[in-house]
């Protein structure tokens, strides 16, 4: 058991761990419906490491320091070689895709690229045949024109109107 929790926590997918087994994925299946211990161990390993990467990515999109440390060899005049260790304090800046990925899937309906529309498709329709109707009944209709000038055709061309 402390194996197959080790390999989840690694990031290790059921394929492989089955693999390493030495069984069957439906072996494997039956064991986890079989054993309530099994499976909880599995859920409980899954989320494990899903933690650790989601405190990862939130590390990288908020920006983190470190320390650095080297291990340098220097050779002196003699040829006497030193070993000095160094050690440096970093800053990884903010990542920006790291925050992108971030708030578009912690807060989708803020940062979702997609938005959808919801359009009341039943009550524009109603309202569309209340205007046919309307404009059918009445009188007069008001439409927009543009007056342009009128020209009369005749066998040897167009003449102009005298308005």
């Amino acid at each position: 058991m402390a194996e197959i929790q080790q390999w989840f926590q690694e990031g290790v997918d059921s394929g492989v761990i089955v693999k390493n087994l030495g069984i069957a994925p439906a072996t494997w299946y039956e064991y986890i419906d079989k054993h309530p211990m099994l499976a909880e161990l599995v859920k409980w390993s899954k989320a494990v490491i899903i933690s650790r990467v989601e405190t990862s990515l939130l590390k990288a999109a908020t920006g983190y320091s470190y320390d650095e440390i080297k291990t340098i060899i220097e050779e002196d005049k003699n040829g006497k070689k030193k070993t000095r260790i160094e050690k440096v304090n970093r800053y990884m800046p903010p990542n920006p895709t790291a925050m992108i990925f971030y708030l578009k899937n912690r807060a989708p309906n803020e940062w979702n690229d997609r938005r959808e529309i919801i359009i009341d498709t039943k009550a524009a329709e109603l309202e569309r045949k209340q205007l046919f109707l309307d404009m059918i009944e009445a009188d007069v209709i008001e439409a927009e024109y543009e007056a342009i000038e009128e020209s009369n055709y005749t066998e040897d061309g167009f003449e102009e109107s005298d308005a």
